[in-house]
């Protein structure tokens, strides 16, 4: 009984067919082709913005014609040499195949050929490499504090774990020995995090450092990645061609939250960024003291939880407070609610809606370890922490400094709220 029906059940076992087999492999080809396209992708090499992305570009497109062409081929010849050297049956009267030791025209050009190749292709990769590294800023007019200056746009970019600090001098003539040490550096005009802005259509000098592990900042639509390595300023050069948004990501591994260490570009026409540059100058003040109010009692319990780390000017004094301990570095609050992001990148700080996130922000002063994994908590003794830890705040504590950071500079536009959301 057992025996005929396993043969009944075998009997309506139908093979695949050939062309069932082709089909199911093309639909895996064609998913597996379209899993890497993304039209709105954040990241986005493809779509060059800048006269460094271009050369990049340029020279990816040029690799990659040689190369398919050398795939064709020798897939070609794969195939070619499958079909006439396929094993023949032989019945003893045949003439048995010409055996061939070596073939000295052909040895010599499989060794000229891709060698020539190499060449070209390492000729082409070395004048990018050196077109790159390239960096030459023109001066640019910039009122400051009411003064014309001209500024040759640079910008320190200070990378740690896990967020970007950027750095804005000028009337200062910034080199490494003016910054010195990563870890202590000297007053900014104006300090950000997260998001760097720039004038559009102008060579942007940027001097890349890091204050823990090495980092690597990468804005792919404007340029190259290039590391941020401890003790060292390392020179690049950004530009825009239009006004936009430019999305960017660490890619050099750095620790728990690696992933979670984003940044943006944000290039404005110069009226635009003449008006940031007034807003970003802007100091803050003490709040009056008011024990009814939420936006007074934040401000003092900011000073209370937060100003050994965190600094916000004109209300907690001394810039040298946040900067000066690498484990305790922590972003400049002063201008906190004109950012549209926050926590290095991967929230916003406000809704859709153009409100503000109470929700995120509560959350991330609630349990900044859940949102984003650190080693800020919980370390044995002499253990540098990084991140943000938890410092077990009330309720009402976290709901005051909500209310206190909405205050901190004013909200962007809603053009700009839609271009910097993130996912």
């Amino acid at each position: 009984m057992v025996r005929s029906t396993v043969k009944t059940i075998r009997k309506r076992e139908k093979p695949v067919s050939d062309s069932r087999k082709r089909l199911l492999g093309a639909v895996a080809l064609i998913g597996l082709i379209t899993a890497g396209c993304a039209g709105d992708a954040e990241l986005d090499t493809l779509q060059p913005q800048s006269d460094n992305a271009r050369d990049i570009d340029t020279l990816l497109d040029r690799v990659l014609v040689i190369a398919g062409v050398i795939g064709v081929l020798v897939l070609g010849a794969v195939v070619y040499m499958a079909k006439k050297q396929r094993v023949k049956s032989y019945d003893g009267d045949d003439e048995f195949p010409e055996q061939i030791s070596h073939n000295n025209t052909l040895e010599i050009g499989w060794t000229i050929v891709p060698a020539i190749i190499m060449v070209v292709v390492a000729v082409l990769t070395t004048v990018a490499h050196f077109s790159l590294n390239e960096t030459e800023a023109n001066a640019y007019e910039v009122e400051v504090e009411g003064d014309s200056t001209s500024w040759e746009p640079k910008i320190v970019v200070v990378g740690q774990q896990w967020w970007w600090e950027f750095r804005y001098y000028f009337t200062e003539d910034v080199d490494a020995d003016f910054l010195d040490d990563p870890r202590n550096l000297p007053p900014a005009d104006i300090v950000t995090a997260g998001q760097m802005v720039i004038p559009t259509g102008q060579e942007v000098e940027l001097l890349v450092t890091s204050r823990d592990v090495i980092h690597s900042f990468w804005i792919p639509a404007l340029n190259g990645k290039r590391d941020a390595r401890p003790g060292f300023f390392a020179p690049w050069e950004i530009s825009a061609d239009e006004p936009g948004v430019y999305f960017g990501q660490c890619t050099e591994f750095c620790g728990l939250s690696h992933a979670k260490m984003r940044m943006q570009t944000i290039a404005m026409d110069d009226t635009d960024f003449q008006n940031w540059i007034d807003e970003q100058m802007v100091p803050q003040s003490a709040p009056p003291e008011n024990p009814d109010d939420p936006v007074s009692r934040g401000a003092t319990a900011f000073l209370a939880n937060c100003s050994s780390c965190h600094l916000v000017e004109g209300f907690n004094g001394d810039e040298d407070i946040a900067a000066a301990v690498v484990s305790q570095a922590a972003p400049n609050l002063t201008h906190f609610a004109s950012r549209t992001t926050f926590a290095g990148g991967i929230l916003n700080t406000y809704t859709e809606d153009g409100e503000w996130n109470r929700d995120d922000i509560s959350q991330w002063l609630r349990a900044p370890e859940v949102v984003k994994e650190n080693y800020a908590n919980g370390l044995p003794d002499g253990e540098l922490p990084r991140g943000m830890p938890n410092l077990g705040l009330s309720e009402r504590t976290i709901s005051d400094l909500v209310a206190y950071l909405e205050t901190l500079g004013q909200k962007p536009s809603a053009e700009i709220l839609a271009a910097t959301e993130v996912e």
